[in-house]
């Protein structure tokens, strides 16, 4: 048993040593955005990640996002959203401090509503499902540690949009 152990201790000491050599080499960039979306409710703030995966293949970058909807009520009716994005950004085209990417990925938003009817009873509907989204990007660098960036992806899936963001990233 105690060999067991040792040796799934230094595999995953193993494991670990090559994963923290191969992150501490990439680029990561945090940041946020505004966004606009089709879909109700239209206007929210983003919070996203970067991290260059150069390792696997020349170009590639992981990119994980949280959206927040800013709640409307046309009406009757308030929309709520949020959504969580985990895409794969690869960088096809460089043009002086410019860059642009195709992004493709995985999505998971959050819905809810709630009305009134006309006999003053209050409604609620709410769900979370998976989409997946593709796009464009492109990057635009100001300076060594400051990046702008500017978006469009749809998102397929039950809650069906299309969002333009825009935003800036830190580079750590």
């Amino acid at each position: 048993m105690k060999k067991l152990v040792l040796k799934i201790s230094l595999i995953l000491l193993f494991a670990g040593t090559l994963f923290i050599n191969t992150s501490n080499a990439q680029p990561i960039n945090v940041g946020g955005g505004f966004v606009i979306g089709t879909s109700y409710p239209h206007f929210g703030f983003k919070v996203n990640g970067t991290y260059g995966m150069d390792f696997l293949l020349e170009n590639l970058s992981a990119s994980a996002a949280f959206t927040y909807f800013i709640p409307s009520t046309p009406g009757s009716i308030t929309y709520n959203r949020w959504a969580f994005d985990v895409d794969g950004h690869y960088k096809f085209y460089s043009l002086n401090k410019f860059d642009f990417y195709a992004l493709a990925g995985i999505n998971i938003s959050n819905y809810s509503t709630k009305w009134d009817d006309f006999l003053g009873d209050v409604h609620k509907t709410s769900g979370t499902k998976p989409g997946v989204n593709v796009g464009a990007g492109a990057l635009f660098g100001i300076s060594d540690n400051i990046k702008a960036f500017g978006e469009f992806k749809y998102i397929m899936g039950r809650y069906d949009q299309a969002e333009i963001t825009v935003g800036v990233l830190f580079a750590l």
